[in-house]
């Protein structure tokens, strides 16, 4: 589409000239984001904006010109979120990035939508506080979590973003300013990836820190006895904090990339199939000792080769730096890409062999990390093969699993949304339900079009 003059000279006057990006001064980020092989679009105007009332009148003036707006926070999603595939204005929020208000007696804080995950995680444990929500990109915006509801390791215990954002005022499509609170139209917002509105403050919920903590690992065999501990752990309500699946595969990869081998490969001269990394948490030592005890006991029959106990600072921040490097790790491939979906944890140790093995077929090599207690899988797959070549083969593997995927139950969306990669995949029953919601807040069909719905 073709942007007219009047409507750049009617933005300008609004924002400050610094504000609004034009031809060369839109860098090439802005026309994709970090999924491996995705589409480049480049956007006709970037805004920079810093405060609610920008947007409003960003949003009023694009109302008034019909021009499409994408909203981009950190651009680190992989499934085309942020990308603006019918052009028109890319609404970057990464400048909105202030801690507007803690509130200790209310344990909430607030904060505009480019906040980075990392820096509400650590402002949160600076007050003895803890933000659950933990997806594998720290410095993924708070906006962008809100967008795609993520979720993390975590999710089994705490559940994801939606379970924390306690009220939010967001900006629709005609610029006007509306305050949501925990009601049904906040949770449409949430997870809806920008095609309804757009998030400008956030008062998000915090719990106490727990007092103590402890990582377990539990190797095994095979994928099948790993997922079906995990399975078990969590219906003996032994209320076990984070319950991950990590095939040896992913771990001994990441571990040679990064020189971190903190997860083991093999016991007793022969190689380990997976292993579960539980954290149990407690109040004191003592109730945190009788967890531990409990989970022991039921480890006899659980078929696992031994219980490694993590249990020091350092330890600790090894095991989770080890963990949070799967996701970068792979990068170091010739040619990469990552499937995420939630696929029910009865049906994720089918699904994982599944997809290794016909990856294999394919000759690409594929490797997966869950949260088995939310069903959110993760399956990087890797090849030596030039990017070119890769793409390709990448797309036929991904729609097979795709395909197995909802067979089996499961949801392709995971944690980082449809986006335009997996719009296709959304089943009528959803895309109607999308619709009749977008059709009330943006009729005009301005927000973020070529996603989800």
């Amino acid at each position: 589409m073709s942007i007219s003059t009047e409507f750049i000279t009617t933005l300008k006057t609004v924002l400050a000239d610094e504000q609004v990006l034009l031809n060369d001064a839109i860098g090439a980020d802005f026309a994709h984001d970090e999924l491996p092989g995705g589409q480049e679009h480049m956007p006709e105007v970037v805004v920079k904006v810093t405060s609610t009332e920008e947007v409003s009148a960003v949003l009023k003036t694009c109302s008034e010109y019909n021009i499409p707006v994408t909203v981009r926070g950190a651009g680190t999603g992989r499934a085309g979120g942020s990308v603006p595939v019918n052009g028109g204005l890319v609404l970057s929020v990464k400048e909105m990035n202030k801690l507007l208000g803690f509130d200790e007696e209310a344990k909430t804080i607030t904060v505009q939508p480019g906040v980075i995950l990392q820096d509400v995680m650590a402002e949160a444990s600076s007050h003895g506080m803890y933000y659950p929500p933990d997806p594998g990109e720290k410095t993924a915006t708070i906006g962008g979590n809100v967008s795609t509801n993520a979720g993390g390791p975590c999710a089994t215990k705490y559940g994801s973003t939606q379970d924390y954002v306690l009220d939010a005022t967001v900006v629709l499509a005609d610029g006007s300013v509306k305050k949501l609170s925990e009601n049904d139209e906040l949770k449409n917002v949430i997870g809806s990836e920008g095609t309804l509105a757009v998030v400008t403050e956030i008062t998000l919920k915090l719990i106490d820190k727990p007092q103590a903590d402890v990582i377990l690992l539990l190797p095994f065999m095979d994928t099948e006895s790993c997922i079906n501990a995990a399975i078990r752990i969590k219906e003996e309500n032994t209320d076990a904090a984070i319950l991950e699946y990590l095939d040896t595969d992913i771990v001994e990869f990441s571990g040679n990339v990064t020189g971190n081998p903190v997860f083991p490969i093999e016991m007793d001269g022969e190689r380990v199939g997976a292993t579960l990394m539980v954290t149990l948490e407690g109040e004191s030592e003592d109730e945190l000792d009788e967890k531990m005890e409990a989970l022991a006991e039921l480890s006899e029959e659980l078929e696992c080769l031994d219980i490694l106990v993590v249990d020091t600072p350092t330890l600790k921040r090894d095991t989770w730096a080890a963990h949070d490097a799967f996701h970068t790790s792979t990068e170091s491939a010739k040619s990469e890409d990552e499937i995420n979906i939630t696929v029910p944890a009865d049906k994720m140790a089918e699904l994982i062999e599944f997809a290794k093995s016909f990856a294999e077929e394919k000759g690409l090599k594929a490797m997966a990390y869950s949260h088995v207690g939310s069903g959110g899988l993760h399956i990087h797959v890797i090849s030596d093969m030039a990017k070119a070549d890769f793409i390709p083969v990448m797309a036929s593997v991904a729609e097979t699993i795709y395909e197995k995927c909802s067979e089996l139950g499961g949801c392709v969306r995971g944690e980082y949304g449809y986006g335009y990669a997996k719009k296709s995949y959304v089943s009528e029953e959803k895309r109607s339900e999308l619709l009749a919601v977008k059709a009330a807040l943006d009729p005009k069909g301005l927000m973020n079009p070529g996603k989800v719905v």
